[in-house]
């Protein structure tokens, strides 16, 4: 539980080095997780603009899904490195999981294999715009050729902190 609380700790932290309001970050999560709320309605509201569109629903799945791997990278992973691997498994997880609530639970929505196909394209979208951006933001702020940070942290490979070595809980590959 230590190692939660240090991470949920040094989060704002991190998003103010990174640039950006903690505000703004948590905002972009909770409007993803909001609409993420919309693939469990019974059914679509009659009024919506746009509800007969061919394929519409096929684009909601994918703009849905990746802003919320990209919402959450942004403010999970600022800076520091963060099992990304995680917001991608409980992503895909999800995309899975809708389908099946969608074929036991709401018969008038229907399950389809196709609108797990696009989330999964979603969920890469989103995690290339998240490592797009801290790439672009790290070039741009320190000016530094990218091989210069090897675990994209922000840290030289051999960072101390507090006079110990950082541990990050993932072991080191010594042999590569």
């Amino acid at each position: 539980m230590d190692a939660v609380a240090e991470f949920l700790r040094r989060i704002p932290h991190e998003i103010a080095g990174a640039g950006g309001s903690l505000a703004g970050r948590v905002g972009a999560l909770v409007l993803a997780l909001v609409l993420n709320l919309g693939f469990y309605l019974p059914s679509l509201p009659s009024g919506l603009p746009g509800a007969g569109l061919p394929g519409l629903d096929k684009v909601v799945h994918l703009v849905v899904f990746a802003l919320t791997v990209w919402a959450a990278g942004r403010l999970l992973a600022p800076r520091r490195r963060f099992p990304m691997g995680w917001i991608v498994i409980i992503a895909f997880v999800h995309a899975v999981f809708i389908e099946l609530v969608q074929l036991a639970l709401l018969p008038e929505r229907g399950a389809e294999s196709a609108d797990v196909l696009f989330d999964v394209i979603g969920i890469a979208l989103g995690l290339g715009l998240w490592i797009g951006e801290r790439l672009r933001s790290r070039s741009i702020s320190s000016g530094a050729d990218l091989d210069d940070d090897p675990y994209g942290d922000g840290l030289p490979a051999d960072a101390v902190q507090d006079g110990e070595p950082l541990d990050d809980g993932v072991p080191e590959n010594r042999d590569a």
